[in-house]
């Protein structure tokens, strides 16, 4: 170019602006662009009227409702919330029970997983509309021992980690009405091996307040009811009673028991509950302190009429005379 001749203006295609569809919006681009990116932009909804969603998201201003959209005249944010477009809630409030599959159909809503129980049952027959889980299944008419075919850990729960070693069907111990309790035959389980499986884990062990001991459980207790159970005092210190039976470790004094400080064996036998009471010390004329039908046996029906006291006629050695 000759010199002192001034460059000519560039001239070209002039910067975009706002496209005719665009949101109606005096805010700078900015506002919701990036100079990074164009698209995805932000926009916020704030003081936009609830209901007014259609009037931009009509599918030329902005995004509408796609051709596999759940059949609605609805407003958007019936279901969608402005802050996250996804999750949606929906009201199921007059679909018809058994049409879920309408929607629930894989492309207009989520259908059922690859993994799911077989079956051609609609979705509200096992789940509810407030929430898909927990859902609840009717075992009619599922052939005994065949529970694996779905409680494999994929199609439904299988066995937990610490379930009791086993290849029995889970119907050989669980119900189909409630998980648990659970039944279990012990018919095969070696005398005194107990803890394999009672250790806590795998099924219940001793619990904190259990009566110190390093027996099996089966010197104790029966396969066939946990209680109640039978324990040798073989070793056990005379006098020493309510170590364990003091309320928690083992059953202590009742309520309407004799009042003393003597020790269980003072009275009881570790054979048998049934008690022999020393009278030594009791005062003549009491005897209704304790022979009151609380305590101890008092006067039976058929007693003669008397308003004296036991020890008037009985002795303490026996109580016929």
């Amino acid at each position: 170019m000759p010199q002192g001749l001034a460059r000519p203006a560039t001239t070209g295609p002039p910067r975009r602006g706002k496209p005719t569809t665009h949101v109606p919006t005096t805010q700078s681009c900015d506002t919701c662009h990036r100079t990074t990116a164009w698209t995805p932009a932000t926009f916020s909804h704030t003081g936009v009227a609830a209901g007014t969603c259609a009037t931009c998201h009509n599918g030329t201003t902005a995004k509408g409702k796609p051709a596999t959209h759940v059949p609605t005249s609805q407003s958007c944010d019936t279901c969608h919330r402005t802050t996250a477009w996804t999750p949606a809630t929906f009201s199921h409030t007059g679909v018809a029970p058994g049409s879920c599959a309408t929607c629930h159909n894989g492309t207009t809503a989520k259908g059922k997983p690859s993994g799911h129980v077989p079956t051609t049952q609609s979705c509200d027959v096992c789940h509810r509309t407030s929430a898909w889980t927990p859902a609840t299944f009717s075992h009619t008419g599922v052939a005994p021992g065949s529970c694996a075919t779905c409680h494999n850990g994929t199609t439904a729960k299988g066995k937990p980690s610490g379930h009791v070693p086993t290849t029995q069907s889970c119907d050989a111990c669980h119900r189909t009405t409630a998980w648990t309790p659970a039944t279990f035959s012990h018919t095969g389980v070696a005398a005194g091996t107990c803890a394999t499986c009672h250790n806590g884990t795998t099924a219940k062990g001793k619990p904190t307040s259990h009566v110190p001991t390093t027996q099996s459980c089966d010197a104790c207790h029966r396969t066939t009811a946990w209680t109640p159970a039978t324990f040798s005092h073989t070793g056990v210190a005379p006098g020493s009673c309510a170590t364990c039976h003091n309320g928690t470790t083992a059953k202590g004094k009742p309520a309407n028991h004799l009042p003393t400080t003597q020790s269980c064996d003072a009275c009881h036998r570790t054979t048998t509950w049934d008690a022999n009471f020393s009278h030594t010390s009791v005062l003549p004329g009491t005897c209704a302190t304790c022979h009151n039908g609380v305590y101890a046996k008092g006067k039976p029906k058929e007693h003669p009429v008397t308003t004296q006291s036991c020890d008037a006629c009985h002795t303490t050695k026996t109580f016929d005379k």
